[in-house]
C-alpha cells in the first residue's frame, strides 16, 4: 500500500496559521477589552484555541477499513491504533518537536516530526483554552516536560466537558489530579467532573495584584505540585485566564522561563471563548509591578514571593526535577 500525507519525513506543525500569526503579532492583535475576571462571559462562538489537525491520507488499495498506527518508535512499540474506514484520517494533540513513525495495516513505516514551537495546544471537546505547560525552553537550556502539567477552562459550569473529552483527558493525557482553583466552587462542587478515580483539589486563590496582596492557599497550590504522586494535573480556574495565568507565571518563573514567554502564554487565551487578556491591561500592569519587588526577573521574583508564603527549597527541587528535561 502507498503511503500519501504526511510525506515521508516532513516537518508538520501543530499550530493553526491564525495561532502562527498570533503568536508573532501579539502587540498588534491586542485591544484592550473590559471583563471583571470573576464573572467572565463569552465573548465569541469561535474557538481558536485547538491544535491544527495531522493529515494522513494513502492510497484505495480495495479495501474499506484500515488501521492506522502511531508510534514514538520505528519498531511501532506502543503505537496508537485507529480503525478508519477509507483512506483519511485526521490526528490531533500530539505532542510539538516529536518525530512520529506510522503505517497503515502493514504497510511501509513511514515518519514525520511535529514542529517544535510551543505552545502545545489540545483539543478537548466541551472545553477551551486548554495547553500543556510543556515544551517551553526553560532555564539552563533545559525544556518544561510535556504531558504532565495541563492548563484550561473548567469543566462543568459554564461550559460542559464531554465524555470524549473526559476519556481524552483521563486515557490519552493520563490526568490524575485536577486542581481547581475557583472560590466560587466552594461549598458546590466536590468531586471532579473527571470521575470519582481523579484527585480533586479545590484551592482556591486571587489573580494579579489581588493574589500578591492576599495570597492565600497558594503555598498549598504549589505543595500538589510538588508532588510526582499526583502528575499528570490539569490546573483550571472559570476560563483557565486570570487565577491559572497567574499561578501559571509563576509556575513558569521559577522554572526559568523567559519573561517575555510567559506573557505570551498568559495572552494566548485570547484565542480561546473569553475575552481579550493583554499584558497593557491595568491588573496585569499593577501585577507585574508588585513581581517587581520581589526581584530582578521572573525566577528571582517567583521564588523570592513564593519563599515568604512557606514554599520550601525541596519543594522547589521536587517540581524542577518533575518539569523539566
Amino acid at each position: 500500500m502507498k503511503l500519501y500525507l504526511p510525506e515521508n519525513g516532513a516537518v508538520v506543525s501543530l499550530m493553526t496559521d491564525q495561532q502562527k500569526y498570533f503568536r508573532a503579532h501579539t502587540d498588534e492583535l491586542m485591544p484592550d477589552v473590559e471583563y471583571d475576571w470573576r464573572s467572565l462571559v463569552k465573548q465569541t462562538v469561535f474557538d481558536c484555541s485547538t491544535p491544527e489537525k495531522v493529515r494522513f491520507t494513502w492510497e484505495d488499495d480495495g479495501k474499506e477499513n484500515h488501521v492506522l498506527s502511531v508510534s514514538r518508535s520505528e519498531e511501532m512499540t506502543g503505537a496508537r491504533r485507529f480503525d478508519v474506514t477509507g483512506t483519511e484520517f485526521y490526528w490531533e494533540n500530539g505532542e510539538i518537536g516529536v518525530t512520529y513513525y506510522w503505517q497503515v495495516d502493514d504497510s511501509e513505516v513511514r515518519s514525520f516530526t511535529t514542529e517544535d514551537l510551543p505552545p502545545r495546544f489540545l483539543h478537548i471537546d466541551g472545553t477551551t483554552n486548554v495547553r500543556d505547560i510543556g515544551g517551553w525552553k526553560a532555564a539552563d537550556g533545559k525544556v518544561i516536560r510535556q504531558g504532565l502539567l495541563y492548563r484550561g477552562s473548567e469543566f462543568e459550569t459554564h461550559v460542559t466537558i464531554t465524555e470524549e473529552g473526559i476519556r481524552v483527558l483521563k486515557e490519552e493525557m493520563g490526568v490524575r489530579t485536577d486542581l481547581d482553583l475557583r472560590g466560587e466552587a466552594v461549598g458546590r462542587i466536590s468531586e471532579s467532573p473527571l470521575g470519582k478515580d481523579v484527585q480533586f483539589c479545590l484551592i482556591p486563590v486571587k489573580a494579579y495584584d489581588e493574589l500578591m496582596a492576599d495570597p492565600t492557599n497558594v503555598r498549598e497550590v504549589f505543595a500538589v505540585l510538588a508532588e510526582e504522586k499526583n502528575y499528570p494535573v490539569y490546573f483550571h480556574c472559570w476560563g483557565g485566564a486570570d487565577r491559572t495565568g497567574t499561578i501559571a507565571y509563576l509556575l513558569g518563573g521559577i522554572l526559568g522561563v523567559e519573561k517575555e514567554d510567559l506573557l505570551l502564554d498568559y495572552e494566548l487565551t485570547s484565542l480561546s471563548v473569553w475575552a481579550n487578556r493583554t499584558r497593557k491591561r491595568a491588573d496585569v500592569v499593577a501585577w507585574l509591578a508588585e513581581m517587581d519587588k520581589w526581584g530582578s526577573d521572573p525566577k528571582e521574583q517567583s521564588e523570592n514571593f513564593l519563599r515568604s508564603l512557606g514554599v520550601t527549597d525541596g519543594e522547589f527541587e521536587n517540581i524542577r526535577k518533575i518539569l523539566l528535561d
